[in-house]
C-alpha cells in the first residue's frame, strides 16, 4: 500500500512522512499550493494524508473536492496550528478522519490500515447531544461526527460497547464489572473510575457535551 500526503511545505512534510514510514506506512510527499483542479497525478494512490499548516477555508474547499473525486478511498486530515473557526468549518463541511498536532503516527498509522483493511465495515451508530458516534468493533475506533478517530485500547472499548447497548440507562459498577471485566473478582469499582475517567477525557477533546453522566450512588449513564 503506498499512500500520498498533500502538504504546502514539503520539508514538513517529510518529518511526516517519516513518522509514518517508522510505523510501516509508506508514502509519497507532493508539495501543492491546494488549487482546486478536475484531476490530479497522485488518484492512483491507496490513500491520502492531508497535512495543512495553518488551515484555511481554501483547504476545506480542496479537501471537500478531493473527497468527491476519488469516493471510497482514505482520506485522513493533518491540522497543524488551526485557529477555532476553521477547525469548526472542517468539523462541519468536510466529513474525514482528523488529527490534530502533536501527531501520534502509531495511532494515525494503525487507524489508517484499520480503515483501509475493513471498509468502515462493523459498525454501530449513536447520535447524542447532536453528537454522531460511530463504533466499529473490527477496528476498535470511535469517529465523532465522521470526522475524529479516537482509538479505544484495553477496556475503553469494551466500556463504550457496554455504553452503546444501554444509551440511556443507568448502569451500576457492578453490571460493569460482570459484563466488562467478566465477573473478574480481581477487578474493583476504583478500576472501574479510572476507566471512564480516561474515556471521558479523550471524549471531552472533540465533544463539549459531558456523554457519560454519573449518577450518586447509582452508576453511570450515557446520554
Amino acid at each position: 500500500m503506498l499512500s500520498a500526503i498533500i502538504t504546502s511545505d514539503y520539508i514538513s512534510g517529510r518529518s511526516v512522512q517519516k513518522g509514518l514510514d517508522f510505523c510501516s506506512l509508506k508514502t509519497l510527499v507532493y508539495k501543492t499550493n491546494f488549487p482546486i483542479l478536475d484531476s490530479y497525478d497522485f488518484t492512483y494512490h491507496d490513500g491520502f494524508f492531508v497535512y495543512l499548516i495553518s488551515p484555511t477555508e481554501q483547504h476545506v474547499n480542496f479537501c471537500l473536492h478531493l473527497k468527491n473525486i476519488i469516493p471510497g478511498r482514505n482520506i485522513f486530515i493533518l491540522l497543524k496550528d488551526p485557529d477555532i473557526e476553521v477547525l469548526n468549518m472542517f468539523k462541519e463541511s468536510v466529513g474525514l478522519p482528523i488529527f490534530l498536532s502533536p501527531f501520534v503516527f502509531e495511532n494515525i498509522s494503525e487507524s489508517f490500515q484499520q480503515y483501509t483493511m475493513t471498509g468502515h465495515n462493523d459498525s454501530q451508530d449513536l447520535v447524542i447531544s447532536g453528537v454522531k458516534l460511530t463504533l466499529n468493533s473490527s477496528t476498535r475506533l470511535l469517529s465523532i461526527n465522521n470526522q475524529f478517530c479516537l482509538k479505544l485500547v484495553n477496556k475503553e472499548f469494551y466500556i463504550m460497547k457496554f455504553f452503546f447497548s444501554n444509551r440511556g440507562r443507568v448502569v451500576s459498577k457492578l453490571d460493569m464489572l460482570e459484563n466488562v471485566w467478566g465477573k473478574n473478582l480481581l477487578a474493583s469499582t476504583d478500576t472501574i473510575d479510572v476507566h471512564v475517567s480516561r474515556l471521558r477525557k479523550k471524549l471531552k477533546n472533540f465533544v463539549e457535551a459531558d456523554l457519560i453522566k454519573t449518577i450518586p450512588c447509582a452508576g453511570y449513564i450515557f446520554e
